[in-house]
């Protein structure tokens, strides 16, 4: 595992106090160790503001669809059908039908005995531990995403909440999940340039300066050019740099056999004798662009973490664990869905 004194343990010079809650998953035991290792409504996250304003009114078989009842079709249905009963005060209220206006959070049952969930939030912000596929699914039977039990489901058995993009398989750190296309769209899309910050674990020992220039004239890569802005780099105390090597190529899975090992790059540095550690912030998503620049830039990377996605912090949640937005988070992420 990465030695805790730098960046890769569980605590980093950005942490912020959250409260996480475990995930059952027990494909990430030994991950946990290596530190690298239904929509919500803007005028819903405003109401938790004022609770004076009014909430503002759906159609019911919307309400019904985005809670994850069924589809809209599904919902009308069972509208029509006279089977959903709204709670008020102590008395349950039968809803006339489809067209009939509800508030996105009213108590509401199915026949007047189960309870419809709650919507879910915005955003939720979820530690990927390395080693976990960013897929719902793999065929291969790797553990991924879509093994959570935060994402919420839907009557067809399909998650209500999605990863925003990807991280790598080898990558650990922040990975948001949303219950709303528009607003992944919005986080994604690259003209709007939100920040990710990375802390880098690389070959070698980084001059700064040089490094910093070098990141901001920007990076020629496969892929294209591409610029980040350098905020920290520091060696890795020779005496842990062995330890911090054995740790790594301790930890990889079962199926990276030699020649897997070799193509991935997990073979050239095990002699390694010098390793330093990279802040860094980029404001695009490629595929392994964090990895590209660093490479190309002389610093091959041998562990990442992201830490950082616009305004959300990873703090110090634990590898495997989630959490809901704070209130300065939601704010933000309102802001973003208005792009």
């Amino acid at each position: 595992m990465f030695a805790c004194t730098h960046q890769f343990g569980p605590l980093s010079r950005m942490a912020t106090r959250h409260c996480g809650r475990k995930v059952p998953f027990s494909a990430i035991s030994a991950s946990r160790s290596c530190g690298y290792g239904t929509t919500t409504t803007s005028l819903q996250m405003a109401s938790k503001k004022n609770k004076n304003a009014p909430d503002k009114l759906f159609r019911a078989d919307r309400v019904l669809a985005n809670r994850g009842v069924g589809s809209r079709s599904e919902c009308f249905e069972l509208l029509k059908q006279k089977r959903i009963f709204q709670k008020i005060d102590s008395s349950m209220q039968r809803v006339k039908g489809p067209s009939e206006k509800l508030s996105m959070t009213a108590s509401l049952f199915i026949d007047g005995k189960n309870e419809v969930p709650k919507p879910l939030p915005l955003l939720r912000v979820y530690h990927k531990p390395k080693w976990v596929l960013s897929v719902m699914n793999d065929n291969k039977g790797r553990p991924t995403v879509g093994d959570l039990d935060f994402l919420g489901g839907s009557a067809n058995g399909k998650s209500k909440m999605h990863p925003v993009g990807r991280l790598d398989y080898d990558t650990s750190g922040l990975l948001l999940f949303s219950s709303d296309g528009k607003l992944t769209q919005q986080l994604l899309h690259p003209n709007h340039e939100i920040e990710k910050e990375y802390v880098a674990l690389v070959v070698g020992q980084v001059d700064a300066d040089v490094l910093k220039e070098k990141l901001a004239q920007g990076v020629t890569t496969s892929m294209g050019a591409f610029p980040a802005d350098l905020l920290e780099a520091k060696s890795i105390p020779k005496e842990e740099v062995k330890e911090t090597i054995d740790g790594i190529l301790k930890n990889l899975p079962e199926e990276y056999d030699m020649e897997r090992l070799e193509e991935k790059g997990y073979l050239f540095f095990k002699d390694a004798t010098e390793l330093s550690e990279v802040r860094l912030v980029v404001r695009e998503g490629k595929h392994r662009m964090v990895r590209r620049i660093l490479a190309n830039s002389g610093y091959p990377v041998i562990g990442l973490k992201r830490e950082r996605l616009g305004d959300v912090l990873l703090g110090d949640l634990p590898a495997g664990e989630y959490r809901e937005l704070s209130g300065a988070e939601e704010k933000w992420a309102n802001k973003v869905a208005k792009l």
